[in-house]
């Protein structure tokens, strides 16, 4: 039976930033293989799509309330981009570009990109941490990850 490498893709995402480092064995150097951004999911409510939601009242009460607004475009942007990262390692794992994935992302994020996954993408989650390390120095990340395992 042939030796294989630890091919392993550690994912870090946030809302509106996603980067992949791949690292050949256990200790070895990480690369960095995708560095992405995404604008529109940091963009305000009313800079997508919407002013004000609108105001309505009562007859029986003096004062009015403002509506809801059920439509919440950031979120929706966000949803959409990491469903892009997911499906980028869908592809990587149906290409077997990889053996093992960490995901390093905060709670909402990481559900996100996990319902975007496939099962034999899920399958190679090795580990995840609720944490954003997105905006971590590239230096100093091989040490944080190396902190989050102890």
């Amino acid at each position: 039976m042939p030796h294989r490498r630890n091919r392993e893709w550690i994912v870090l995402a946030d809302k509106a930033h996603a980067r992949i480092y791949v690292r050949d064995g256990v200790n070895g150097p990480l690369k960095l293989h995708l560095d992405e951004a995404h604008p529109a999911a940091r963009q305000k409510q009313s800079e997508q799509g919407t002013g004000r939601p609108g105001r309505g009242f009562k007859s029986t009460q003096p004062g009015r309330y403002a509506y809801e607004d059920h439509a919440d475009f950031s979120e929706q942007e966000s949803a959409a981009f990491l469903g892009e990262i997911a499906g980028r390692l869908n592809d990587a794992v149906a290409h077997d570009k990889l053996d093992n994935i960490i995901l390093v992302a905060l709670p909402r994020s990481m559900t996100h990109i996990k319902s975007a996954m496939t099962a034999a993408a899920k399958g190679k989650i090795g580990e995840e941490w609720a944490k954003n390390l997105i905006g971590v120095a590239e230096t100093s990340l091989a040490d944080r990850l190396i902190a989050l395992k102890a």
